[in-house]
């Protein structure tokens, strides 16, 4: 088996361990969209009951929905429904900074401060892997290595299976059924964690530091549209690549050209060679908008 992968898996099995104590510390209804982000793209309500946003179902387009304070929308219930308290105190600790630099960016001196641009890397970070996006691909992900791995045990890994088998229990594995029914046995921790979703809550803390230290390498553009206003979509931070006039996105961070994440209809971040405030033509705001509204959920 992969060596790579068998240790990140034990890992991940030791991550958990730790984190048994706080399995029912749960927060049940998780914002996948920072509520402090979504607050940028609010407006008085119609009758006067403070901010919000206006949501729209691009599955539904006919369908009208009512706008919403930013507390009810961009959130999942039970999104990660293990120990879920400690990952958004995590994820608290960047949020909890925002205020005060979405302020500097609308001062055009966020550049300046480099505490500034950390947290805002941080923020690219966070919305890109606490996500629906990364959360279906995690179960896509799961689903193929875990009948990957059940099958080298079934066949290439059959003598090392009953090796292992007759080490630890002093019985000899034969025959189909048996040696299925070990390799069940040897991968079961793995998915009694994965059907617990305490599997979903190492990946995601795992990938954000990873994420973190990634984006902290480059540079950080801010960039304001010359005409019209950046929309947010359910996954609002988005890698991009460009392959000749083609603009692709949605691939893995080392395979993209940069990370874009609005965080206000004056404001979209993007992750790049250098630090620059600068301004991007009506064309490039509306391509940055069909991205947010066709984006894979």
């Amino acid at each position: 088996m992969n060596a790579r992968n068998t240790t990140a898996a034990s890992q991940d099995l030791v991550r958990i361990a730790e984190l048994a104590p706080q399995a029912d510390d749960r927060v049940v209804r998780q914002h996948v969209i920072s509520q402090v982000l979504l607050r940028e793209f609010a407006a008085p309500a119609k009758r006067g009951c403070g901010l919000h946003v206006q949501p729209y179902d691009l599955q539904h387009p006919q369908r009208r929905l009512k706008s919403r304070a930013p507390r009810g929308v961009g959130q999942i219930e039970n999104f990660v429904p293990y120990a879920s308290a400690s990952l958004e105190a995590q994820c608290g600790a960047v949020e909890q900074e925002l205020p005060e630099v979405f302020t500097a960016v609308k001062r055009g001196n966020a550049l300046g401060d480099p505490h500034v641009r950390t947290v805002l890397r941080d923020l690219v970070a966070l919305h890109y892997v606490r996500s629906q996006h990364y959360r279906d691909l995690f179960h896509r992900v799961f689903a193929e290595a875990y009948q990957q791995r059940r099958g080298w045990l079934l066949t290439e890994g059959q003598e090392l299976l009953r090796t292992a088998s007759l080490h630890r229990t002093g019985l000899h594995t034969t025959g189909p059924q048996g040696i299925a029914l070990r390799a069940d046995q040897v991968l079961s921790p793995m998915l009694a964690a994965y059907r617990s979703g305490a599997l979903l809550r190492v990946r995601i803390e795992d990938s954000f530091n990873k994420a973190r230290e990634l984006m902290a390498q480059w540079s950080l553009e801010i960039l304001e549209p010359e005409d019209g206003e950046f929309l947010i979509g359910d996954n609002p931070s988005l890698t991009v690549r460009y392959e000749g006039t083609n603009l692709l996105y949605s691939m893995a961070l080392g395979d993209s050209h940069t990370t874009v994440l609005p965080i206000g209809p004056r404001h979209i971040l993007a992750l790049g060679p250098a630090d620059v405030h600068g301004r991007i033509p009506k064309h490039l705001v509306d391509h940055m908008n069909v991205l947010q509204s066709t984006q894979p959920n």
